[in-house]
């Protein structure tokens, strides 16, 4: 029952309370109507009996057979329940009777009446159904019995009519109230489902409001408190939005900051002990010394190149005065050196165009975390890198022909601070009005597809 509708629930369950009602109903109705059918008949039978013992004790007395004969016979005429009339003095012969070739066998014994008893009812099963047979005494016994067979069928008939009668009532019933409730059901459940997807699409980062439902009785109370709820849950993700947006651009900042003090103040110290060495060198008399010298220029000139590496990972001057495709392009192509994998990358309809500098900065940011998880989990061979204009768009596409992975999987079996990476592109991609997608599969590599709208710088 869990998995069914709330709709669906209650049509069941009212289907249910139908079939149960009608059921208990019609078991009930044939009960009584069997048990007054039945005592009806007993005292139907009574009557005849009576009426017969009213006239058969003169016929007894004066033994007119004849007369015995005629009367039983009229008896079985004008009741067509009757199925057997006989009439039995008190030695016990049978005076007369209903069957004309004499009693079947057992039926004399079958009912007798208890001494103090007025009468003795059973039912006898025969081979026309059941009987309700009557021994009743004539003249407290002196006379003899009077016994009479009165057939149920007829009873037995209307109380399986009736009984059919109420089944079918029963089930159009059931079909008008599966109808009734569908329908009922159908509205009462309406504000919910519209409810439901209200969450869902709040769920898909939408706002909706649910001001038509105000007014309803139960649910609108709960429509005010969603609306409420996502009216807050908007105005904290904006404001977590302004908070990221400048955490980011303060980092950003600071990257440049520190790229520049490491590219001017620090490179160019570097620079001039490189320099210095290099006059240093010839003037020394000592070869050790002059060895000693060569090995420190070498060293500060590792250094300086580190450290000019440093600088362009924190803050690569060729985005802010190139672009993104050329920062890009650039990257893409000593990432491949360092980590030895064929790289390519290719540029389309984005080469004259300047974005705005906070789109190139999380596009630039994009890629460059995506690289970094494909050298960490891809084991890939060959990377392609695709930056181009669509439609209003700048896209950006980061394939790679690695293991794949399953990303329905990761999200939901990976540790929250495992997946900052992936988290991190899609806040970026957000905070500029992007969408983030990733397509892959095990054993069949991985691409991240990012779509943002093209802002021109000004």
């Amino acid at each position: 029952m869990r998995s069914l509708s709330l709709r669906n629930q209650m049509v069941i369950a009212i289907a249910g309370l139908i079939v149960v009602l009608g059921t208990a109903g019609t078991i009930h109705a044939r009960f009584t109507l069997s048990s007054i059918s039945h005592d009806e008949l007993d005292q139907r039978e009574l009557a005849i009996a009576r009426d017969l013992e009213s006239h058969s004790a003169e016929l007894l007395l004066t033994n007119d057979i004849f007369g015995l004969y005629r009367r039983i016979s009229e008896l079985a005429t004008a009741n067509s329940d009757v199925r057997y009339a006989l009439l039995l003095d008190s030695n016990g012969v049978v005076r007369a009777s209903t069957f004309a070739t004499g009693l079947p066998a057992g039926l004399r014994t079958a009912n007798a009446v208890t001494t103090g008893e007025p009468y003795s009812l059973t039912t006898l099963s025969t081979s026309e159904g059941q009987v309700r047979d009557l021994a009743y005494p004539i003249q407290e016994g002196k006379l003899g019995v009077i016994r009479l067979g009165l057939s149920t069928q007829h009873i037995e008939g209307q109380i399986n009519r009736l009984t059919v009668n109420l089944l079918g009532l029963t089930a159009l019933a059931l079909i008008g109230g599966l109808v009734a409730s569908y329908f009922l059901a159908t509205f009462l459940t309406r504000p919910l489902s519209r409810l439901a997807e209200a969450a869902r699409a709040v769920s898909r980062g939408e706002h909706p409001v649910q001001a038509e439902l105000y007014g309803h009785p139960e649910v609108g109370q709960v429509a005010m408190a969603f609306d409420q709820m996502t009216d807050r849950l908007r105005t904290r993700e904006e404001e977590r939005s302004q908070l990221l947006s400048k955490v980011i651009t303060a980092e950003e900042d600071e990257r440049r900051r520190i790229s520049r003090e490491l590219h001017d103040e620090a490179g160019q110290a570097l620079t001039s002990v490189l320099l210095g060495l290099s006059q240093l060198e010839p003037s020394l008399a000592s070869e050790v010394a002059r060895e000693k010298a060569d090995d420190l220029r070498a060293t500060t000139q590792n250094a300086l190149t580190r450290l000019r590496d440093m600088a362009r990972e924190l803050r690569p001057s060729t985005l802010d005065d190139l672009g993104l495709p050329a920062a890009l392009s650039r990257y893409v192509a000593d990432y491949g050196s360092r980590h030895g994998l064929e790289t390519h990358f290719h540029s389309a309809g984005l080469d004259t165009v300047r974005l705005k500098p906070e789109t190139e900065t999380a596009l630039y940011r994009i890629v460059q975390e995506a690289l970094t998880n494909v050298s960490r989990h891809a084991e890939a061979t060959t990377v392609n890198v695709l930056l181009e204009r669509r439609d209003g768009h700048a896209v950006v596409v980061v394939e790679d022909d690695g293991v794949g992975f399953d990303p329905a999987l990761l999200r939901a079996s990976t540790p929250a601070n495992e997946k900052l990476g992936l988290l991190g592109m899609e806040e970026r991609a957000s905070l500029v009005g992007g969408q983030l997608t990733i397509e892959s599969q095990p054993g069949r590599g991985a691409a991240i597809f990012v779509e943002v709208p093209v802002g021109v710088a000004e």
